[in-house]
């Protein structure tokens, strides 16, 4: 069901992208990342011998930190990700599809078809190999069709070249899309003839087929190149995780200090992730996994301290695994917001590659180091928002009418009150679009909170946007908030696809709200709050003034040792209402008056004090 919704939501972008959106449905759909304002377009021509000096054998990248190594890459649209593949050999691959390394589709034709990314090798010397070991030269690397993207259709191709001596790219080997499974990597190993051991050979993977987008993916990971190897060398004396782990918080990636400190075990998780033995051999293996306080490295929870595992890992075994259970944590409340920090990792006795054993002595090749796919961090911020993203943009998410509302919900257990949010748009070409901020409390009554703003330019695509509240919104237990857009076009927010929370999400495009069950993933769109009702300042008096509640339905109360009470619309008149007298200040009715924003100036011991509340 899930691949039928999200092919719907392919085809609907498609359209869109040739111009017409009047025959496309409007619905939730998942979008490609916008990174820049213009189309970089590229030659998708083979080009010869780059020249700059070449590096030297062996060559092993398995895209662990997620981005592609420049010291061995010439990437040219191709960018790696800790989250889009399935069952990877270790953690991180290559995500190779229609669109450049800044997220820009090729083409804005849905139907032409053309060679899309390329990943390309730097020289690599290979000019003084002794002539025994010509022979014994091979390439081995590992490849998936689709993982979490789309799957490549049968005329879809994935291929690689090799740079003879003379210059020419040579087609080695490829694979056709079609009925290929998306949760599985397959292996190959090359050998390299005799023309390409020169001093400037070069390797190339390339993706042929859609130019329009994130579309026909392939996914490329731990690829390996050395001498003293044969056919049969597909084993590796590694041991890797696999995948981002889990929230250990939970669903959330991030949470405000206060609802941290209100119970930090309510939310605690088992932290979950994945191994994958890449040797034909059995490997008595533990792990550990704890929590700390990332800036001064103190242990707030040890959760496994080297745990073994059981049964010991099989040859070439992929295993799913669970720590204990987070905590309890330390009985104690935390007076400033902070970041934890979760690590697993393995104990293996993974090492360097090895180059030589003669005898009792063993030689290594000290930058390959098998152990650094061992280990793998998290950051959950203990600030003052929620969210359930972890900061990085894979793909984007968003709906395609005029009037249409996208909202996301979060849960708090005390009442709170949210001031501002923020929120991740990746399309550039949208700055100036014009948008509804929105709060809800429940969203089939009327919005606590409505403010007009416009997306404003970001240095990066994993930069939000922060938009301030006029005042703080009261809201309590689950809590929506979002926006409205005033144009049939996608609005473009990003969509973390490493942690589903997909339903969480909700639109509204025919006066009806819905439940996501289009996009899997989280959208990055968060809540700042606070405990605190809002309270004048900005004149230096220790005593002020608090309102509440805030929105108001028909009274609002003002507490403070105040003298004298005036209140002005938005547009800076004074209005005439009720004001009266309790113990602790001054009551106003706003019965009478219609919703919006209200400007409230007192005197409190005789200096001014002003603030701002919404009537509902």
């Amino acid at each position: 069901m899930r691949s039928y919704r999200l092919l719907k939501a392919i085809i609907a972008l498609c359209l869109g992208l040739i111009g017409s959106m009047e025959s496309v449905k409007a619905q939730l759909v998942q979008l490609p990342i916008n990174r820049t304002s213009n189309i970089e377009q590229k030659s998708n021509i083979l080009h010869g011998r780059i020249k700059e000096d070449a590096i030297s054998l062996p060559f092993w990248d398995d895209f662990h930190k997620g981005k592609l190594d420049t010291t061995l890459w010439l990437g040219q649209g191709a960018h790696a990700s800790r989250s889009a593949a399935v069952n990877a050999p270790s953690l991180g691959a290559v995500i190779m599809d229609g669109s450049n390394e800044k997220g820009k589709p090729y083409s804005n034709s849905i139907r032409e078809q053309g060679i899309g990314d390329q990943l390309t090798s730097r020289p690599i010397y290979l000019d003084s190999i002794p002539d025994e070991e010509k022979a014994s030269i091979y390439l081995s690397f590992f490849w998936e069709a689709g993982g979490k993207a789309e799957l490549p259709d049968e005329t879809d191709r994935l291929e690689l070249y090799f740079l003879d001596s003379l210059d020419q790219w040579n087609k080695v080997w490829e694979v056709s899309g079609g009925d290929l499974s998306r949760d599985q990597f397959s292996q190959e190993i090359i050998g390299l003839g005799s023309i390409y051991l020169h001093d400037h050979f070069q390797f190339r993977f390339q993706n042929a087929g859609r130019l329009s987008g994130p579309f026909d993916t392939w996914l490329i990971d731990y690829i390996y190149l050395n001498k003293n190897r044969s056919e049969q060398d597909t084993q590796y004396l590694d041991r890797a995780l696999t995948q981002p782990s889990t929230h250990f918080l939970g669903i959330y990636g991030a949470m405000p200090l206060f609802e941290f400190n209100q119970d930090p075990n309510a939310h605690a998780k088992a932290l979950t992730n994945q191994f994958y033995n890449l040797n034909n051999r059995f490997r008595a293996m533990e792990y550990s996994v704890e929590i700390r306080d990332k800036a001064n490295k103190e242990l707030i929870i040890q959760i496994n301290d080297n745990t073994p595992f059981n049964p010991v890992p099989l040859a070439n075994e992929r295993r799913d695994f669970s720590s204990a259970s987070p905590g309890p944590f330390p009985e104690r409340a935390w007076t400033d917001p902070f970041d934890m920090e979760s690590s697993i990792y393995l104990t293996t006795g993974d090492f360097f590659l090895i180059d030589s054993i003669a005898g009792e002595d063993t030689t290594y090749h000290t930058h390959i180091d098998f152990r650094i796919n061992d280990t793998i961090r998290q950051t959950i911020p203990i600030r003052d928002y929620f969210a359930y993203d972890n900061g990085q943009v894979d793909y984007a998410a968003g709906i395609n009418q005029r009037s249409g509302m996208l909202a996301v919900a979060y849960e708090l257990s005390q009442p709170a009150y949210i001031n501002a949010l923020s929120i991740n748009f990746t399309n550039s070409r949208q700055v100036g679009t014009a948008i509804d901020l929105m709060v809800w409390q429940d969203l089939d009554d009327t919005p606590l909170f409505t403010k007009e703003v416009t997306i404003q330019p970001k240095d990066s695509i994993n930069g939000f946007i922060h938009y301030p509240l006029d005042t703080g919104i009261r809201v309590q237990d689950t809590f929506h908030v979002g926006f409205a857009q005033f144009t049939n076009d996608f609005v473009h927010v990003g969509l973390d696809i490493s942690n589903d929370s997909g339903d969480k999400i909700f639109y509204n495009i025919a006066g009806i709200w819905e439940q996501n069950e289009e996009v899997s993933g989280s959208l990055m769109l968060r809540p700042h709050l606070s405990l605190a009702p809002p309270v004048s300042g900005g004149n230096g008096q220790e005593e002020g003034i608090s309102a509440y509640p805030n929105p108001v339905i028909d009274q609002l109360y003002l507490e403070g040792n105040i003298n004298e009470v005036k209140i002005f619309d938005s547009f800076g008149r004074e209005i005439n209402t009720s004001i009266n007298s309790f113990e602790k200040g001054k009551i106003i009715s706003f019965a009478k008056n219609h919703r919006g924003v209200y400007i409230v100036k007192a005197l409190v011991n005789g200096q001014p004090q002003t603030i701002r509340i919404l009537v509902k």
